[in-house]
């Protein structure tokens, strides 16, 4: 044998994540002061939130920096008017509440838009599903105030997605719209014990390529998703459509079931969706006194009928699209005949209810790692699975379909700083407010302002380095070095990337996450299956050998590291024989059995073995099958004055004994 045999040089290393609903980061709107880091103190009242979650310089707005400054609360608190005192008399509350109205404005303003920019998109949810735009919308308000208020992540904004759409189609169009009630129930549920249990862990197992081909391919989706509006849509769902159905994003353009609008129409529209992106992209660079969005949404609006209309020019409005008009929904048992709660009312539903839930879990999570990003705050995966199942459950109730976090619109309100729970609280509430009494105004604001602010949220959306990268990838290494070409990645991790961002948009989100994490599982383990090195350094009078091993020891490299030591060459080695293991992490039963072979390798052949420098985590795992090292030696090595004195010591938990 060569005194160096390796597999690869390369060692892993594992990372922690708290689990559990209680870990100490981040409460609701209503949490306690501790649990507010995202939130800025008054005596830094002259600094203004921006896009990116950062502060600037308020004055430079017009603000007066000693606003406030006898107060003690911050961007997003809602309990000024107690702190530090009780609200003494009516000048003291006005002075407060006019404190509070400047310090939250860009939250107030952000719910607005972030309100009204919703509900086009949650309303096609609906007719997408065959389903009233009233439930989408009673669903969306809900999931934004309950999720503020049990907390989980900052600025994050919830409501109805296609995705939820699509899953709950087939229910409908098979057994009819109350069972989509028992669906969302019980996907409700499902997610409340992910939470409750802790799974929300699972999140590790995400890798950067994954979150780039979901970042990307919701940017593609929003976009393409957006020429529904340039088309006679027809309210009643085809009936082609199923739980998943291949390439439905691109409806919009293959289907032959509507026209498109007519050329004066259309070129209105991309005029007016055109001024609307570049005003959400170019204002932000001369101010931010009042969000682009906003500005993008009134800006539109009156283009379009003081000048458009003015020439007999015209887009849609969200009133030629939907009506949002309808009766408050109640309870579903005192407003549906609902199906009675039976083994056959299971069966119909079961596989909608795992749909609904993966697609709402996964939206969800993984909108909460791009807002994490955005806004450079750690959410906690386990609360926001359990926030918005409970969503999910009390709007089943109340007559809503389901929700999901939408990446989208949490893109634009942090974009419109956005970044604290009273801005999602009160986009809930603006949603409401629409639902109930403002429609009439909605109907007639152009879709082509909402449009245009949605190719904007694609465009912060998309990672068009990676575009570079995965061109990067394809080229040879002299040709990456003659181009300066320093940006590439393993070629597998662009495939995922790829992968994903195309199963986004031709089957499913649910569809493309598990396929990106199986492959990059696989990935890893393949790659860790090749990174073993082992180096034999004999001594110098030849009366023993040292064996030194790295790398990981598990159910990939356990083979592949017996291997290394064949009969007909360990025969040959000196009568003492020690396994350095200093480098090496055992992490299950087929590393752990891996070493009780080759030991016995050693002993069958009259060598005397030792065992050397378990690290810690694999010695408690050895512990727990102590039963197996009987006999086996193991050996720690202690420096003393006299660095030639070495002290023996025997087995896991066993009594010391020498080699």
């Amino acid at each position: 044998m060569d005194d160096t045999t390796t597999m690869n040089d390369e060692t892993q290393g594992d990372a922690t994540m708290g689990l559990g609903l209680n870990d100490n980061h981040h409460g609701g709107m209503m949490g306690d002061d501790d649990e507010r880091d995202e939130m800025v103190d008054v005596n830094e009242l002259g600094m203004n939130v921006d896009g990116d979650g950062m502060y600037n310089e308020k004055n430079q707005n017009g603000y007066d920096n000693s606003v406030m400054e006898d107060y003690d609360f911050m961007v997003g608190d809602v309990l000024c008017w107690f702190k530090p005192s009780k609200v003494q008399g009516l000048k003291d509350f006005c002075s407060r509440t006019k404190d509070w109205l400047i310090l939250n404005k860009e939250q107030i303003m952000s719910s607005i838009t972030v309100g009204i920019n919703q509900i086009p998109e949650v309303t096609s949810s609906a007719l997408l599903a065959g389903l009233s735009p009233i439930l989408a919308l009673q669903s969306t308000w809900m999931a934004n105030i309950l999720i503020s208020l049990i907390g989980g992540s900052p600025g994050m904004i919830s409501g109805t997605t296609g995705y939820i759409g699509l899953a709950l189609l087939q229910v409908v169009q098979q057994h009819g719209v109350p069972y989509v009630f028992w669906v969302v129930l019980f996907a409700g549920i499902l997610q409340i014990v992910f939470g409750l249990l802790g799974l929300g862990a699972i999140m590790r197992l995400v890798p950067n390529p994954l979150m780039v081909g979901f970042k990307n391919g919701m940017g593609f989706l929003l976009i393409v998703s957006q020429f529904r509006y340039v088309r006679h849509y027809d309210i009643a769902p085809s009936p082609t459509r199923h739980l998943l159905q291949v390439g439905h994003s691109w409806d919009h353009f293959v289907s032959t079931g509507s026209d498109w609008l007519d050329a004066k129409s259309f070129g209105t529209w991309g005029i007016e969706t055109s001024v609307s992106f570049l005003i959400c992209l170019l204002l932000p660079r001369a101010t931010r006194i009042i969000p682009s969005t906003f500005v993008a949404l009134v800006v539109t609006s009156g283009i379009e009928w003081a000048i458009m209309r003015q020439f007999n020019w015209s887009s849609p409005t969200v009133g030629d699209y939907v009506d949002i008009t309808g009766p408050f929904p109640g309870p579903v048992f005192l407003d549906y005949e609902m199906p009675p709660l039976n083994l056959d009312t299971v069966q119909k539903i079961y596989l909608n209810v795992l749909a609904v839930f993966g697609v709402s879990l996964m939206e969800s999570l993984l909108t909460l790692n791009v807002v994490g990003e955005l806004n450079e705050v750690n959410g906690l995966q386990n609360r926001v699975a359990f926030g918005q199942g409970l969503s999910n459950v009390v709007s089943s109730v109340l007559g809503g379909m389901g929700s999901a976090g939408m990446v989208g619109q949490s893109v634009i309100a942090n974009k419109a700083d956005g970044i604290t729970w009273l801005s999602t609280f009160l986009t809930g509430v603006v949603v409401m407010l629409i639902m109930t009494c403002a429609h009439p105004l909605m109907n007639y604001l152009p879709l082509s302002a909402f449009s245009g602010i949605m190719f904007y949220a694609a465009h912060n959306l998309i990672e068009y380095r990676s575009l570079l990268i995965g061109i990067a990838a394809i080229f040879p290494e002299q040709l990456r070095d003659r181009l300066r070409v320093d940006y590439k990645i393993h070629r597998i991790e662009v495939f995922i990337m790829l992968l994903v961002t195309t199963l986004i948009l031709v089957f499913d989100l649910s569809i493309a996450v598990c396929a990106g994490v199986l492959i990059s599982v696989f990935a890893f383990v393949w790659d860790s299956s090749a990174r073993v090195v082992v180096v034999r350094e004999p001594s110098d009078d030849g009366e023993s050998v040292t064996y030194h091993v790295s790398g990981p020891l598990f159910f990939a490299t356990a083979q592949s590291f017996l291997e290394i030591f064949p009969i007909e060459e360990i025969e040959m080695d000196p009568e003492d024989v020690i396994i350095m293991l200093e480098g090496t992490e055992v992490h299950d039963s087929s590393g752990m059995f891996v070493l009780k072979k080759l030991h016995d390798r050693f002993v069958a052949m009259g060598k005397t073995v030792a065992l050397s420098s378990l690290s810690p985590t694999s010695r408690r795992l050895m512990e727990k099958f102590a039963s197996t090292w009987e006999g086996v030696s193991f050996l720690e090595v202690e420096e003393i004055e006299d660095e030639e004195d070495v002290e023996m010591r025997g087995g896991v938990g066993q009594e010391e004994t020498g080699i």
